[in-house]
């Protein structure tokens, strides 16, 4: 076969590759001409850049000091602020895993603390809800079930609270737990527990039931949420509070950007 034969039959496969090669060749060039310069320019720079880091001080000793000194300063400061606002609930309100189910300790808790408060409440003559804010239904999962008896702690100290102060009528308990407790996206940094409380009788037991709740000495003190005192609607000579109080959880804040 001659040359001539061979291309006639195959110049069509000879003139694509052939373009195909000047296109790679040329690209090649263009490539070479514009990119390689500033490909060596940017290698270069990070040279650089790492030499300086592995050379250079950011900080002065004396200025990793203060920062040290500032951090140590700000994680005492959060840890006062944390003592503060967490609420730690008494012994007698926390399931004990070496006693047995924590729901059996939650109906031994709840018998335990509503007749003592009933008997107490008779015999001052102060009126109180029989249920003590709780659910009519006995809860069943385990951090449920502490955080109502966490609920009842709080329930507890301010029941005991108004009764030294000579509050006349307690007319509403409500345990709530965190709408976010059982949220996939978590309770977030706080987790609040909160104990709504309805009273109304004379204007200074109840006042006073406010300044007890902020005293050491009387159990306090009780983080408050919301406060609210107004006239009574029938009775010139009486007025109604509505608290709320808060069992604070802390949690440890996530980083910013973690999904």
């Amino acid at each position: 076969m001659t040359f001539n034969d061979w291309w006639q039959e195959n110049k069509r496969f000879a003139v694509v590759t052939a373009s195909g090669v000047l296109v790679f060749v040329i690209g090649t060039m263009l490539v070479d001409k514009f990119f390689t310069t500033e490909l060596k320019a940017n290698q270069a720079a990070l040279t650089r850049a790492r030499s300086k880091l592995a050379t250079d001080k950011l900080y002065s000793s004396e200025q990793l000091k203060s920062l040290q000194a500032d951090n140590e300063a700000l994680v005492g400061v959060t840890d006062t602020l944390r003592k503060e606002v967490a609420f730690v609930p008494r012994e007698g309100f926390r399931p004990d895993p070496k006693t047995g189910a924590a729901g059996s300790q939650y109906f031994q808790v709840v018998s335990g603390v509503r007749e003592n408060l009933l008997t107490l409440a008779g015999r001052a003559g102060m009126r109180l809800p029989e249920e003590l804010g709780l659910p009519a239904l006995s809860p069943t999962r385990e951090p449920e079930i502490v955080r109502y008896l966490e609920g009842l702690d709080l329930v507890d100290r301010a029941v005991h609270m108004a009764l030294a102060a000579g509050v006349e009528r307690i007319d509403k308990l409500e345990i709530k737990l965190d709408p976010k407790l059982n949220s996939k996206d978590g309770v977030g940094a706080i987790e609040r527990t909160r104990v709504e409380i309805a009273l109304s009788g004379r204007p200074g037991p109840l006042v006073q039931l406010l300044l007890l709740a902020q005293d050491a000495k009387a159990g306090g003190p009780l983080l408050v949420e919301k406060s609210e005192m107004a006239p009574a609607r029938n009775k010139t000579d009486e007025a109604t509070l509505e608290v709320t109080f808060v069992a604070a959880r802390l949690h440890e804040a996530e980083p910013a950007g973690t999904p």
